[in-house]
């Protein structure tokens, strides 16, 4: 059995941390406070799996005058890809923040909070659910360095035969929802069934499907639920640790 996780809002308890810097860049760059929520909407709205590229789209959004329904009609289509903000910046003569600018405020504000984070799935509930296993893996929108601070933080490394981070991508076109991520684990660990995978966006099921449809596989796909991703596909849906392990165990037998 391989069992792979997403790590923010999966494995990992963000709110207080990625939540938080998303809304505090943007309220910099924006020089005004705005609300969480908003941009957790329009983030996910926007299928935007990347936090970096939904700091982008609220900048544009609070600057564009356009009501959130409308922004949405005109900046859904096509991939989520933070180069179409700053194309329909330049349309509408608005200036955004310098894209590798942006990261760093966003980064700086972001380990100023990382402190925060709690784990979703306890360490005991690993131990159990890696004894399912024949591959544990997680493939993850983080980079490197910020996955190896909450990683070291929690002990969470020996757990995880594999690992799929933001820098293993050679370009934003091999982001999820792409299905490039989920091929290059099972590259890395073979693919055998069953194998699941357990995410909570949008980006993460059309991960899935998109890797299925292309290989002729049948990767399991489980929706961590939370507020903000009801609606969303999935094989399965579980609320919590406990239930996603009881799952696990029916899964594989």
């Amino acid at each position: 059995m391989i069992i792979a996780f997403d790590v923010d809002g999966v494995l990992v308890d963000v709110r207080k941390s990625y939540y938080q810097a998303l809304a505090r860049t943007v309220s910099y760059y924006h020089r005004a406070p705005v609300e969480e929520e908003l941009l957790l909407n329009l983030k996910a709205r926007l299928n935007l799996n990347n936090d970096w590229d939904a700091t982008l789209a609220g900048i544009l959004y609070l600057n564009s005058g356009l009501p959130f329904n409308d922004f949405l009609k005109v900046m859904s289509p096509g991939a989520p890809d933070f180069r179409k903000f700053y194309e329909k910046a330049k349309e509408l003569k608005i200036d955004l923040p310098d894209y590798s600018q942006l990261i760093e405020k966003f980064e700086t504000l972001y380990r100023e909070l990382r402190h925060l984070e709690t784990l979703n799935i306890a360490p005991a509930v690993l131990q159990e659910i890696k004894s399912l296993a024949r591959v544990m893996a997680v493939i993850t929108g983080r980079t490197k360095e910020d996955l190896n601070y909450t990683f070291t933080k929690f002990s969470l490394y020996n757990f995880f035969e594999a690992i799929i981070t933001e820098d293993d991508l050679v370009s934003i076109e091999q982001r999820k929802p792409s299905p490039y991520p989920l091929r290059l684990l099972f590259q890395k660990c073979g693919y055998s069934p069953p194998a699941c995978y357990v995410g909570d966006t949008l980006a993460d099921w059309q991960m899935v499907r998109s890797y299925n449809q292309s290989e002729g596989k049948d990767v399991i796909f489980i929706l961590y639920k939370n507020p903000l991703n009801s609606g969303i596909r999935a094989d399965f849906e579980v609320e919590n640790q406990a239930v996603l392990l009881a799952l696990l165990k029916k899964i594989r037998g």
